[in-house]
C-alpha cells in the first residue's frame, strides 16, 4: 500500500509518500521536510507533488492519507487537516489522524528509556506525552514545565524530544536523568506520521475524510480572549 503523510503542526512542514509491502514492512519512501520562511499553505501542495513524483505515483495510487491532527499550532493543524480532506475527497481515500506527539516519539520507540515528547504550547505550557518501548504511559496533555519536571524526576532515564525540548530542559533545575534527543528526532517527520498512521489503519481506525478532525488540547487564543472579555 502507498501511504501519503503530512505534518504541519509546528514550524517544520513535512510530507512523505511511503510504500508498505509484505508483512506490512516499510520498503520505500520519498520524504520532503522544510523549515523555512514560507507558510505551510505555500509549502504543502508543492511538497505533496514532490513526494508523489519521487515514488512515480499519482494521488489516485494512494491507499491511505495520514496527517498529524494535533496538538500543535492551531493554524498549522487546521491547514494540515484541511489539505488532507481536499486530497482525499475526490477519490474517497481513507484517512487517519495521528497524535503529533506520538509521531515525534516514533523514531525513538526502540529504546528502553522513557521517551518524553514535548512541544512548546506557549503561555507557560507544554504539549506532552510519555512513551516507553512504543507504548503510551499517558495521553496527550497540556502541562507546565514544573509539573512535567516533577513527574520525570521520579524516573531513571528520560530522552526528551520534540520542538519544545530545549525550552523545557532550560527550565529544569537539574537534568542529570534527562537527555535531549538529536536534532533529527526533535523535528516533525512525515515518515513517522506514515508509520503511526499505517498501524492505526491496520487496527481499523481509518475514517472517511469528512470525519477527520483536528485535535486541540486547549482553546485558541481568540477563544481565550473572548472568555476573558466575558468574565
Amino acid at each position: 500500500m502507498l501511504v501519503l503523510a503530512l505534518d504541519s503542526t509546528a514550524l517544520t512542514a513535512s510530507a512523505a509518500c511511503v510504500r508498505f509491502g509484505e508483512d506490512n514492512v516499510l520498503t520505500k519512501y520519498s520524504l520532503y521536510t522544510v523549515k523555512n520562511e514560507l507558510t505551510h499553505s505555500e509549502n504543502l501542495m508543492p511538497m505533496v507533488d514532490s513526494v508523489l513524483n519521487g515514488m512515480n505515483a499519482k494521488i489516485g495510487d494512494i491507499g491511505l492519507i495520514a496527517v498529524s491532527a494535533g496538538p500543535g499550532s492551531f493554524t498549522g493543524v487546521r491547514i494540515g487537516v484541511t489539505t488532507v480532506k481536499g486530497l482525499a475527497f475526490p477519490g474517497d481515500i481513507p484517512c487517519v489522524g495521528v497524535s503529533t506527539l506520538e509521531a515525534i516519539a516514533e523514531s525513538l520507540s526502540g529504546t528502553g528509556d522513557t521517551v518524553c515528547a514535548v512541544m512548546d504550547a506557549r503561555r507557560g505550557q507544554l504539549y506532552n506525552a510519555l512513551f516507553r518501548r512504543g507504548r503510551r504511559l499517558c495521553g496527550d496533555r497540556a502541562v507546565s514545565a514544573e509539573q512535567l519536571y516533577s513527574e520525570l524526576s521520579r524516573m531513571q532515564r528520560v530522552i526528551v524530544c520534540g520542538d519544545g525540548a530545549e525550552v523545557f530542559l532550560k527550565s529544569c533545575p537539574e537534568t542529570g536523568r534527562l537527555f535531549r534527543a538529536s536534532a533529527a528526532a526533535c523535528e516533525q517527520n512525515a515518515l513517522s506520521v506514515a508509520e503511526v498512521g499505517y498501524r492505526a489503519f491496520l487496527a481499523g481506525k481509518a475514517v472517511k475524510c469528512g470525519a477527520l478532525a483536528p485535535v486541540y488540547l486547549r482553546d485558541s487564543q481568540a477563544e481565550r480572549e473572548r472568555k476573558e472579555k466575558l468574565k
